[in-house]
């Protein structure tokens, strides 16, 4: 084992704040699944120039303006099983979590203006909420005898920072150093490589012995959702016209804990780490329909960026237990961090959606919507304190594209009463596969959707049951010293169940 040069401050130590982990989540909260009822989940959410649902309020307001009666309907996802297989270098690990959640509830009022006749026939109105994302999802990685530690991407990441810095009289939030890399050195986790005659330097090392193996295990629990509570309006005029908008105000919360462990011969050390995001947003959409003749329909919308207010709290604990290292290092070690607060701004990219529908009489309908979103426009701002995300924001437009996702949905009426529903998704690839001049692990990013459904109408009463089957593979590293990334495959199975009720 390496010899440690310093004697370390053993004194508890607080973790910075990593803005790189921004440029994740503004991602993560910036995509969205716009299926909140089991008729559009079933028909894989094409429902940009259908109208009629409840969902279209949040992805084509005019379709409020297709109702005829007055509505209320309520969802619930009954059952959500979502399984993570992650890939790290050839081992293999599974993880699941269940969901159970609302997924929306609404109401509709039609108002009609006149039943024959020219010019406006129905003035519509609708509020409630529809949910368009759930976090929930558990991940396990694990590799037994890797030749990569974390320890070493401790070193790598504190190179340049006097050892000064480190010590327990030194304020991380005043100086700039990584709380990271201070709590890796109050746990004796990394060596002074370039000593000078008080034992000083700038230049770090692990504690491990070259090409030592070492057994990791990282597991990740997420939780969280978005939910859009919509005040919406349309018009309907001559049956060929349909106007509306939606003023949306999401509600956002997200929590991710993390546990990372490591062990070998130099003996075992924990890092965890947790932190939870909460905040609003509001935007508006605004949407047409056109029906040039009764077996045609042609929608289009326009989503303005979602504009966040964010607050997040953080920490983490380091703790090490280590053996055969120096007498200085071996034992029990822990650093702990406060509760940390941190608020921002964030603004979704703009959504711009184009669709068509063919109605063939009763028997049924098909129904196609494109959607293009640029996530390169994303933007971080007003951080706490003054911070303008100036590098984030550069990472934002030199790592994202815009993408175009598709969405396709049928329904063929059975019997009067039943209907019979398919549909799905595709969603672009929203990572640019080369950037900072080499190619990026998400190149092969992947997410798609399969859904099918049942419709059941009887006087007033709709009862609607949807499977959608998601698949979605992307990738990211362990740390910075290993050049291979993990591979996450989620399969997330659904089954939703829709009432709604005619007034």
């Amino acid at each position: 084992m390496k010899k440690l040069i310093l004697t370390l401050f053993a004194s508890a130590g607080l973790m910075s704040l990593t803005f790189g982990q921004y440029v994740d989540q503004a991602l993560i909260f910036s995509q969205q699944n716009f299926g909140s009822t089991a008729r559009s989940k079933a028909m894989g959410n094409a429902f940009g120039a259908i109208g009629g649902d409840f969902s279209s309020l949040s992805i084509n307001p005019a379709g409020i303006g297709i109702y005829l009666r007055s509505e209320t309907t309520g969802t619930l996802n009954i059952m959500g099983i979502n399984n993570t297989e992650a890939t790290y270098r050839g081992q293999i690990t599974d993880d699941r979590s269940n969901n159970f959640n609302f997924r929306n509830f609404g109401y509709i009022m039609a108002a009609p203006v006149q039943s024959e006749g020219s010019g406006l026939v129905s003035f519509n109105f609708g509020i409630g909420f529809n949910k368009l994302n759930n976090f929930n999802q558990s991940i396990s990685v694990g590799k037994n005898n890797s030749p990569y530690s974390k320890t070493d991407a401790f070193a790598l990441n504190t190179n340049g920072i006097n050892s000064k810095n480190l010590l327990d009289q030194y304020n991380p939030y005043t100086n700039g150093t990584p709380w990271e890399s201070k709590m890796a050195w109050e746990t004796y986790l990394m060596n002074v490589r370039n000593p000078d005659q008080d034992g000083m330097g700038n230049t770090y090392e692990s504690i491990l012995l070259t090409n030592e193996l070492v057994n990791q295990n990282l597991t990740v629990n997420k939780e969280g959702y978005v939910n859009e509570y919509v005040i919406s309006m349309g018009a309907n005029f001559n049956h060929k016209l349909y106007l509306g908008a939606t003023i949306g105000m999401q509600d956002i919360y997200y929590d991710e804990s993390k546990s990372y462990s490591e062990d070998g011969e130099f003996g075992r050390f924990d890092y965890i780490s947790s932190e939870r995001t909460r905040g609003n947003g509001y935007n508006i959409k605004l949407g047409i329909i056109y029906r040039p003749v009764p077996s045609l329909r042609l929608g289009a919308a326009i989503h303005t960026p979602t504009f966040f207010s964010l607050k997040e709290a953080y920490n983490s604990v380091m703790t090490s237990n280590l053996q055969n290292v120096s007498t200085a290092a071996d034992g029990l070690h822990s650093a702990e961090t406060p509760l940390g607060d941190f608020e921002y701004k964030m603004d979704t990219p703009m959504r711009a959606i184009g669709s068509l529908a063919l109605q063939f009489g009763k028997k049924g309908m098909v129904s196609f919507d494109y959607e293009y979103v640029d996530y390169s426009k994303m933007k971080l701002r007003k951080g706490l304190g003054g911070y303008n995300f100036s590098s984030e924001n550069t990472d934002i437009n030199t790592i994202y594209r815009s993408v175009s996702n598709l969405r396709f949905g049928g329904e063929i009426k059975a019997t009067e009463a039943l209907s019979l529903r398919a549909g799905y998704e595709l969603f672009g690839n929203p990572y640019k596969s080369f950037s900072y001049n080499q190619s990026q692990p998400n190149k092969d990013y992947s997410y798609n959707t399969i859904n099918a459904g049942i419709g059941y109408r009887i006087n007033n009463v709709s009862l609607d049951v949807s499977y959608s089957l998601g698949n979605r593979t992307d990738y990211n590293y362990m740390d910075n010293i290993d050049a291979e990334p993990v591979k996450y495959h989620m399969s997330n199975n659904e089954v939703v169940f829709t009432l709604g009720i005619k007034l």
